[in-house]
């Protein structure tokens, strides 16, 4: 069964995989699949790049 992750746990999950830099070590930590892992970073980032190209347009 699938469990719920949360925006925090996301935003969790980016900055971890900013200091350790794969996701492997990622889901280690926080004891989830590296495949979810992956998801939810990649997520995360395009939602961050997208903030930003949305705040630089002017």
């Amino acid at each position: 069964m699938a469990s719920y992750v949360s925006q925090a746990e996301k935003e969790l999950m980016w900055k971890l995989y900013q200091k350790y830099g794969t996701y492997k070590a990622v889901a280690d930590k926080l004891n989830r699949n590296p495949g979810t892992v992956s998801r939810h970073v990649r997520e995360y980032e395009a939602a961050v790049n997208a903030a930003s190209v949305v705040m630089n347009a002017k």
